[in-house]
């Protein structure tokens, strides 16, 4: 029979809860002439299980330390997997933007490789700050490509190729709950802009904006020590070229789509953007656009990172 009290199942002629011990039902001994404490039943004799603290009578005791070990050992797998997940992105202190949904006008008409200027919308994305350095490549891959290295672990890596980073954000992806990519053309032209119209990727003066020839050294620079763009964006404009997603294609703006194109279906080169501390500086501004193999490495060639939430 169930007990009353712990709803413990019984056998049919116990008198006592096999759990808790308390007097059962039973035809020969009503509730007004037994009392609870009894060590035997006074009608059949049967003796009251001792209590096993809320172990069921005849079954075994699980040992809490087992349990305690259980627990502790759930517990630092939960830790190590948040450690896998979570570290990387903030050991790398890789720091990335909200760049806001909008629309804008693509590419110039001045230049036959930046036209025709057309009306293009994209959806908002997180973009990294900076460019990616040469201390975060290396703790990622275990080793610094970079063709440049004297400026130090904080300036952007180069020397990489396009299928080099995708090598690179594979590994990070693995590395991480959050997934990567490179930007597209489009949201690095309007990240680039800042909403704004101004020559350059957050001022009318290169000087102010960008590492490039008249000013560089001729040697890059670590990353975010010159303005921002309005979108809090550093080193658009100059430093080191930076790849993007995209196929190049000559025919490609004329026929693009209006919201979030993702550059041409086919074609053997990749674009890069912004310009580097080799070009003047009137070819640092937003619409300068350039391409390559892939597999193609320079000295003045690096990239940063969307983040997909």
């Amino acid at each position: 029979m169930d007990c009353p009290k712990c709803r413990f199942r019984n056998t049919d002629d116990a008198c006592f809860c096999g759990r808790c011990g308390v007097v059962l039902p039973h035809p020969l001994h009503p509730d007004d002439t037994f009392g609870g404490n009894e060590a035997f039943c006074t009608h059949c004799g049967q003796a009251r299980p001792k209590r096993t603290r809320g172990t069921p009578s005849g079954q075994p005791k699980v040992r809490k330390p087992l349990l305690w070990l259980l627990a502790v050992a759930l517990l630092a797998w939960g830790g190590v997997m948040a450690w896998h997940f979570l570290s990387h992105e903030f050991y790398l202190n890789m720091k990335f933007v909200i760049v806001p949904q909008g629309c804008f006008q693509m590419g110039s008409d001045e230049n036959p490789r930046e036209a025709p200027r057309h009306e293009t919308c994209v959806d908002w994305f997180y973009l990294s700050q900076y460019e990616v350095t040469q201390a975060q490549w290396e703790s990622v891959m275990g080793e610094n490509p970079s063709l440049i290295k004297g400026c130090g672990p904080e300036c952007p890596v180069n020397g990489v190729s396009w299928e080099q980073i995708q090598i690179f954000i594979r590994k990070l992806n693995d590395l991480s709950a959050t997934r990567y990519r490179l930007p597209t053309e489009a949201e690095w032209e309007y990240a680039c802009r800042g909403g704004a119209t101004q020559r350059y990727c957050g001022s009318d003066d290169p000087d102010l904006v960008a590492w490039h020839k008249g000013n560089a050294r001729d040697d890059i620079h670590p990353v975010g020590q010159l303005a921002p763009n309005a979108f809090h964006l550093y080193d658009m404009s100059g430093n080191v070229w930076e790849w993007v997603a995209d196929r190049h294609d000559e025919a490609y703006y004329a026929q693009a789509p209006k919201h979030n194109p993702k550059g041409a279906e086919s074609g053997p080169t990749r674009i890069f953007r912004g310009g580097s501390i080799k070009s003047n500086s009137e070819f640092t501004h937003p619409t300068q656009r350039n391409h390559g193999d892939p597999r193609t490495s320079f000295g003045d060639l690096g990239f940063r990172l969307v983040k997909t939430p």
